[in-house]
C-alpha cells in the first residue's frame, strides 16, 4: 500500500475500525501514521460527519513521498507475536498436594455456597479448590499444572494460619481457585426483586489477601493459558515485597544505630553532668572543711588562753578533726 492510499484510508473510516479489519494494534497503527507524517482526523470528526456538520480534512505535507510503500503485514505480524501465549506443558505426574486435595474432595463438598466457604477443616492443609463436581476434574488439573510450573520457577506452597500461600524470597501471597458465581436480579410474580448467585462453568483464580487480583475464564482464553501471566504477577508482587521488607530492615537497622548513638550521647552527657555536680559539691565541702578548721583552731586557742583546755577538749578536737577529714575531698 502506498502512503497516499494509507492517507485516504485513514480519512475514510475510524482508526479502530481500520485496526479491526486489518488485525492491527491500535497504538502501533497510530504510531505508524505519526512516523510517516500522515495527519489524523481530530477528536469528534466522525461525529460531526455523521450529523452533517461542517468538517475539514488536513492535507498531506508536500515534502513527503506520496508513493512510499507501507507494509501493514509487518505490523500485523508484530501484533500476532505480542499476543502469542506460550504453550503450557501438562505434567505427566500428579502433584502430591493435588492427590491430597482430590482425596479430601471425595469425602466432602468443597463448595457449599456462593462465597465459597470450604466445609473441611482448614488445618488439614488442603489446596483451596471451591467447585462443584462438574468442573472439579478440570480444577484439579489446573492446580497440577500450576504447582509444577510454579516449582520450576523456584516457588513453593506454604500453608499458614489455615491459608494456602505461594512463597518466594521468604514472602507469601494467598491463592484461591473457585467456581465463578454471578449475581442475577430475579423478579417474582408479585413484582418483588431479589439478588441470587447463579453458578457458571467458569474457573476463577485469585491471589492476594485484601485487594485481590483475579484471572477468569473467557470465551477465547482459559485460565490454564494464563498460568505464565499469573506466575509473572506473583513473582513481581513477591519481589516487590522482598525489596520493601529489605528496605524496611535497613531503615530499622539505621534507626537502631541512631538510637544507640543518641543513648551514648545521653550517657556521656549524664557523666559530664555528674562530674560537674560532684565538682561543685567537692568545692563546697572543701570550703566547709576549711571553715571548720579555722573554727577548731580558734576554739583550741580560746581554751588554752582561758586555761580551760582539758581532756574533754582534746576529745572534742579529735572528733572535729575526724569530721573535717571525712568532709574534705582533698583528704579522701
Amino acid at each position: 500500500m502506498k502512503l497516499k492510499d494509507l492517507y485516504e484510508l485513514v480519512w475514510s473510516k475510524p482508526l479502530k475500525q481500520i485496526c479491526k479489519e486489518h488485525e492491527l494494534a491500535y497504538t502501533d497503527f497510530k504510531q505508524l501514521c505519526t512516523e510517516n507524517k500522515i495527519p489524523l482526523p481530530e477528536l469528534g470528526y466522525w461525529t460531526k460527519l455523521r450529523f452533517g456538520k461542517p468538517i475539514s480534512k488536513t492535507a498531506l505535507p508536500l515534502e513527503i513521498d506520496f508513493n512510499k510503500e507501507i507494509d501493514l503485514e509487518v505490523y500485523k505480524k508484530v501484533k500476532e507475536n505480542i499476543k502469542t501465549t506460550p504453550k503450557i506443558p501438562y505434567p505427566k505426574k500428579t502433584h502430591p498436594l493435588v492427590t491430597r486435595a482430590k482425596k479430601e474432595l471425595n469425602i466432602t463438598k468443597s463448595y457449599i455456597d456462593a462465597v465459597g466457604r470450604m466445609k473441611w477443616d482448614r488445618q488439614k492443609n488442603v489446596l483451596p479448590i471451591h467447585t462443584d463436581q462438574k468442573i472439579q476434574k478440570r480444577a484439579l488439573s489446573f492446580m497440577n499444572i500450576f504447582l509444577y510450573t510454579m516449582e520450576q520457577r523456584g516457588m513453593k506452597i506454604k500453608f499458614e494460619y489455615g491459608r494456602c500461600n505461594v512463597e518466594l524470597y521468604n514472602q507469601t501471597i494467598e491463592i484461591n481457585l473457585r467456581q465463578k458465581y454471578h449475581r442475577v436480579r430475579l423478579t417474582d410474580d408479585t413484582g418483588w426483586s431479589r439478588l441470587e448467585f447463579v453458578k457458571s462453568n467458569k474457573l476463577e483464580f485469585l491471589t492476594g489477601y485484601h485487594a485481590r487480583k483475579g484471572w477468569l475464564d473467557t470465551e477465547k482464553i482459559k485460565i490454564e493459558e494464563r498460568i505464565p501471566n499469573i506466575l509473572d504477577f506473583i513473582e513481581k508482587d513477591l519481589t516487590y515485597w522482598r525489596d520493601v521488607r529489605k528496605q524496611q530492615a535497613e531503615e530499622e537497622k539505621l534507626k537502631e544505630l541512631e538510637l544507640l548513638k543518641q543513648q551514648e550521647i545521653k550517657r556521656l552527657q549524664k557523666i559530664e553532668e555528674d562530674k560537674t555536680t560532684q565538682l561543685y559539691t567537692d568545692a563546697e565541702n572543701w570550703q566547709r572543711a576549711e571553715l571548720l578548721r579555722k573554727f577548731m583552731d580558734a576554739k583550741k586557742e580560746n581554751e588554752t588562753r582561758n586555761g580551760t583546755f582539758n581532756k574533754e577538749t582534746e576529745l572534742w578536737l579529735a572528733w572535729v578533726t575526724t569530721k573535717i577529714n571525712d568532709l574534705d575531698p582533698l583528704q579522701n
